[in-house]
């Protein structure tokens, strides 16, 4: 296992800000963040004041207006679908928003709107979409598209209750509750149901408008509001719900998607058009009274009021489909001269394909192919985030990181050697021509390369700024791929794998070999005397204690076509492409098990595990992070021979001071760094070489506050972590 991987910056009992459970599309494996996939449109909104809800593809974002000039993102989550409406609503005190998309409606708990966290997960419209959503009470109304109206008792949030449904509506797009009544928007038509009791609706009245395609409708003062997608806007009296009256249509234009009112005036999203304002104090005679572009085109709206310097200020939020998704807040305090006040911008996928990813400190170090190097941010697994971008050229396809520096296989650039000691600028210092750089493996100071017709190429890493290729070595092997692990390296040449021993690493001697694989395999894991490798949709695990001769001992189905392996703690996890993440648990590696896995992942190319988490890097869709929910958080500390010891630090808990004593037997580089639980390093006392002996080395957190701390010691390939706490 590669040394970085030991390292766990998460402490049990410890809580990220804004971790939330997302949708399961799974068993016992959690869906948490992503960076790279891009945010998708907005289709659905609403406004509490100045918080904003709005979907943005998948993703529920949540966001501050309280200085509209300059919006702040607060909060997310991430669910199993596109989002396609969403409100919030109060249920014993608590707020909750109720989504629907999908075939889902989802219900998420946002009383702190900066950590929101779902709650339930309802299949409700099997084989279509659940297009809108209304609450009244503690009942949820669903606009299930052609699986019809569907009504849920959500009273426990937790566990949501169907308690009526009507499939006889056509395609249901929309509905809103108005006192007694639901209106569903259904295509050709529109419907009025009582809903006295709600777990029997009666059905009342149609209103057949104008023609066109009903996409939503709106009630104020006896009158309902058709949008007619088509064209227009119809307005019909429903002061008898049973006999709707038409009254008048307005030509509101292509695209009319949604409306609202405040006060006097309706509000209607119309597509391409943006925002189109009517004066509605005389129903049956609407007047036209401004209109505004929007950035993008103009899906849904919401009406909120922000308090600007001590005044009420009515916007309308807008959310954005292409070509600029996003969310608009418009100033309407004088609706016939409405103000864009500011538009927040969906995150558009970055250039590049994600292939391998490797983890070390709180930071994920990905391969993006021609756009190089990107380092992001996971300390909050929920919401990973870039922190920088090394444009390489060439095509990176596989990283390790040792230290402040990465290095990079770049196929037939060779390998890039990259300083990262500034996670926001990483600078290439130098390229070390090798033969076609196809995959690559740290071990201590140096690092092994899989060279294609040249087999494992070793560069020295002791001063990175001086690497060399030192020789190549198993020529008559291809190398696909390699991994390392102590004093055995791997090779995989797709049909099977050859085994070095690399005591001395500079002069590795050929081994024994797998037989030859079903269907192939491009990447593998070592971990003690074991070797995790995928073979086309199985995985198989091969006992290497006697290195001249590995011997398969175990394989379980894994689904679509596996790369590579990763394996922390008691877990394997495979990331296949097209069938997800499955977590395989290894306790007796003769008979594996799987526990747990997620569904439905694009193209995943990499995988690297670390306690709980798990990092694979899909392609198109960037980074996307799991968690194994049977798994603990915190990683064990490495067994490491007694040549390098991180003794417990003294006094422990501490306050302002303590002491680290390194013990090493022989001449070491030396990293000793200070990290918080969120894995954010905050000192560095040790980045030197050290000669054999021991060493005190003091450490003062005066400027740091109460709380559990981890320091780490880099030495000669070994990587140990221990905890300590400061108590003010």
């Amino acid at each position: 296992m590669n040394t970085n991987k030991l390292f766990a910056v998460i402490i049990v009992g410890l809580m990220l800000l804004g971790e939330g459970l997302i949708a399961q599309d799974g068993k016992n494996m959690t869906l948490l963040g992503n960076y790279g996939k891009g945010e998708g449109e907005s289709k659905g909104v609403f406004a509490a004041g100045s918080v904003v809800y709005y979907g943005l593809g998948n993703k529920v974002q949540i966001a501050s207006f309280s200085n509209p000039a300059a919006p702040v993102k607060i909060g997310s989550v991430i669910l199993s679908d596109v989002v396609e409406d969403l409100v919030r609503t109060s249920i014993n005190g608590v707020q909750y928003l109720v989504v629907s998309g999908g075939s889902k409606m989802w219900l998420i708990n946002v009383q702190n709107p900066i950590t929101p966290s779902l709650v339930a997960t309802v299949e409700v419209a099997t084989g279509t979409t659940a297009e809108g959503i209304a609450t009244s009470g503690t009942y949820a109304y669903v606009a299930g598209g052609g699986a019809g109206f569907k009504v849920y008792n959500i009273a426990t949030p937790a566990s949501p209750v169907l308690v009526s449904s009507i499939d006889s509506l056509a395609y249901c797009e929309s509905v809103i509750i108005s006192g007694q009544y639901a209106y569903i928007a259904a295509g050709s038509r529109s419907h009025i149901l009582d809903i006295t009791n709600p777990a029997a609706p009666l059905y009342v009245g149609r209103i057949a408008g104008y023609g066109g395609y009903h996409q939503h409708i709106n009630v104020r003062s006896g009158y309902a509001y058709v949008c007619n997608y088509d064209a227009s806007l119809a307005v019909v009296n429903v002061t008898n719900p049973a006999s709707p009256v038409n009254v008048m249509e307005l030509p509101s234009g292509y695209r009319t998607a949604r409306i609202v009112f405040d006060g006097n005036y309706a509000y209607v999203a119309v597509g391409d058009t943006g925002m189109v304002i009517y004066n509605v104090v005389n129903p049956a005679s609407p007047v036209l009274t401004s209109k505004i572009k929007t950035t993008g085109r103009a899906a849904s709206l919401y009406y909120g009021a922000i308090t600007i310097s001590g005044v009420p200020t009515g916007h309308i939020f807008i959310a954005n489909r292409n070509p600029a998704p996003g969310v608009s807040a418009i100033n309407v305090s004088t609706p016939a001269s409405p103000v864009t006040s500011a538009f927040l911008s969906a995150l558009a996928a970055p250039t590049g394909t994600a292939y391998v990813p490797y983890y070390s400190a709180g930071k994920v170090y990905v391969a993006y192919g021609t756009a190089g190097l990107r380092i992001i941010d996971v300390s909050n697994p929920s919401s990973a985030s870039l922190l920088g971008t090394a444009d390489l050229g060439g095509d990176s396809r596989a990283v390790v990181v040792s230290g402040n520096y990465a290095y990079v296989a770049a196929r037939d650039s060779g390998v890039y050697v990259v300083d990262v000691t500034n996670a926001a600028s990483p600078v290439k210092i130098k390229t070390i021509k090798t033969a076609r750089a196809r995959g690559i493996a740290i071990g201590g100071t140096n690092v092994f390369v899989a060279a294609s017709d040249s087999g494992i190429g070793v560069i020295d890493i002791t001063n990175p700024t001086t690497a060399s290729l030192v020789k190549y070595t198993g020529s008559s092997v291809y190398g696909e791929n390699v991994a390392v692990n102590g004093t055995i390296a791997g090779l995989t040449d797709y049909g099977k794998i050859t085994f070095f021993d690399i005591t001395n690493p500079t002069t590795p001697v050929k081994k024994g070999a797998t037989g030859d694989f079903k269907t192939g395999n491009e990447g593998f894991e070592i971990s003690g005397n074991y070797a995790y490798v995928p073979d086309g949709d199985s995985m198989k695990i091969y006992n290497i204690s006697n290195l001249n001769a590995p011997s398969l001992i175990s394989k379980i189905k894994t689904g679509g076509y596996g790369y590579v392996s990763s394996v922390s703690g008691n877990y394997c996890y495979v990331a296949s492409e097209g069938t997800g993440v499955r977590a395989i648990n290894i306790l007796n590696p003769s008979s594996p098990v799987e526990d747990g896995y997620y569904d439905g992942v694009p193209q995943s190319r990499g995988v690297v595990a670390i306690g709980k988490y798990v990092y694979v890097a899909e392609k198109t869709d960037g980074l996307t992070i799991y968690s194994n929910d049977l798994a603990t958080s915190v990683v064990s500390e490495k067994l490491v021979p007694e040549s390098i010891i991180l003794q417990q630090n003294y006094p422990n808990p501490f306050n302002p001071t303590t002491n680290i004593t390194v013990v090493l037997d022989k001449k070491a580089s030396v990293l000793l760094e200070v990290f918080n639980s969120l894995g954010q390093r905050v000192s560095v006392l040790l980045n030197k070489q050290l000669e054999a002996g021991s060493f005190n080395v003091p450490f003062n957190g005066s400027n740091l506050s109460t709380g559990v701390y981890l320091y780490r010691l880099q030495a000669n390939g070994v990587t140990i972590a221990k905890k300590m706490m400061l108590v003010k």
